[in-house]
């Protein structure tokens, strides 16, 4: 069964009577509908709301109303006139069997214009998702005047700086705070230009059973700014779960390790080094580090590494036994960090904490490692840790402590 809800904003709508009869339509409108009669036959339900709205404010009007249906079903969010951002609309209707759970439907750009570059089929029909940057809101291959003057003006009305991410602040003011978090982790996102789209009612679901909650702050924020809604409608696939891109790091030449050299710092010094290699391509998407200064003094993330440095060559171990197993689970977190497994990591960082509170490595990795999964509090105790050599490591360990060996996930 196929949901159809329509965001009326004043438009013609008849082409509704040419949807199929498994579809059930509910038509949401508001006061730009007024005068432009409904003409449509077959049976609807209508949603009407008072003053003027976005078409995202209504598809969110539908969801505040929504009960939880059947699993199997699926919703297509459609506004008023389909066939503007979709010719092939009704065709793309009888292509529902190959849709995933969260699907676009648009087959225009980011301007609006038909997509030169279709890479994405349904069948033998494009539809054209739009790539676009989670700062600045553009889209890749091209520019989008709109959202990019809507980005720089979020930032200078709410002061954030040029490190701070405007997607996060923008979810952590609707109070969607766990979804805040997974944005600042990545990069990339898709859109829907023509905010037509299909999700699977087990998505909805889901989605009402965990935001619900939080709706009625959503559509408050979104009244704040005309250019609120604008800004949630480039996040509607993201909010059902379509997932966000994270790039990876440039590649690194893997180092000759002589594990039978004389040179008692060696392994430490490699392992060190490899953490640190990575901390650099990390930063960068991070949100900005609370301990970075601007000014011409040394900030405290390069202090901390100075400290770990000097304390990596100097700490004493018991024996090259204990030295060979500490080095190599500080390799595999290092490593572990570098490929994005940042679970993993922190498992091995922590067990090589267990054996040597003292081991500045680990600790640096356990911190960035913390700090890319969004545990900015914990992350920054192990950056003090380091900061103060020598200080007793934590009594309140900031994820769930392991006794035995890290297992990989399969």
């Amino acid at each position: 069964m196929l949901n159809i809800v329509v965001a009326r904003r004043g438009e013609e709508v008849r082409w509704i009577d040419e949807l199929p009869d498994h579809c059930t339509v509910t038509v949401c409108t508001d006061d730009a509908s007024i005068g432009v009669p409904l003409d449509v036959t077959r049976h609807i339900q209508l949603v009407r709301l008072p003053g003027q709205h976005s078409t995202g404010e209504l598809y969110l009007s539908h969801l505040r109303r929504a009960a939880a249906g059947p699993a199997e079903s699926t919703t297509v969010f459609c506004p008023g006139d389909p066939l503007a951002v979709c010719p092939d609309f009704f065709a793309l209707l009888d292509t529902s069997a190959l849709w995933g759970e969260v699907q676009p439907l648009s087959q225009t750009s980011a301007n609006g214009e038909p997509a030169q570059d279709a890479r994405d089929w349904l069948a033998d029909l494009p539809v054209a998702p739009v790539r676009f940057d989670l700062r600045s809101w553009t889209p890749l291959g091209g520019f989008d005047k709109t959202m990019h003057r809507a980005q720089q003006r979020y930032r200078q009305t709410h002061q954030l700086d040029d490190h701070g991410h405007p997607a996060t602040h923008f979810f952590e003011a609707c109070g969607l705070d766990a979804f805040a978090r997974t944005v600042g982790g990545h990069d990339l996102g898709v859109r829907d230009s023509g905010l037509l789209f299909a999700v699977r009612q087990s998505r909805i679901n889901d989605w009402l059973a965990t935001c619900g909650p939080a709706l009625p702050q959503v559509s408050d924020w979104l009244r704040q700014d005309p250019a609120h809604p604008r800004i949630w409608d480039q996040f509607w696939l993201h909010l059902f779960g379509l997932p966000f891109v994270r790039l990876d790091a440039l590649p690194r030449p893997d180092l000759a390790l002589d594990v039978g050299s004389d040179d008692d710092a060696l392994l430490e010094d490699f392992s060190l080094s490899r953490a640190l290699a990575t901390i650099d391509d990390t930063l960068a998407r991070l949100a900005p580090p609370p301990l970075t200064r601007r000014d011409h003094r040394p900030s405290a993330l390069q202090v901390a590494r100075a400290v770990a440095a000097a304390q990596a060559r100097r700490a004493p171990v018991e024996s090259t036994e204990s030295r060979q197993a500490l080095a190599d689970l500080s390799e595999r977190a290092a490593q572990a960090f570098r490929v994005g497994d940042l679970q993993y990591a922190v498992s091995c960082a922590q067990l090589a904490l267990k054996q040597d509170a003292n081991h500045t490595s680990s600790r640096f990795t356990l911190a960035m490692a913390l700090s890319a999964q969004g545990e900015r509090e914990a992350a920054l105790e192990q950056f003090e840790q380091l900061l103060n050599a020598g200080a007793p490591a934590s009594r309140h360990p900031p994820v769930s402590d392991r006794t035995s060996a890290p297992v990989r996930p399969q």
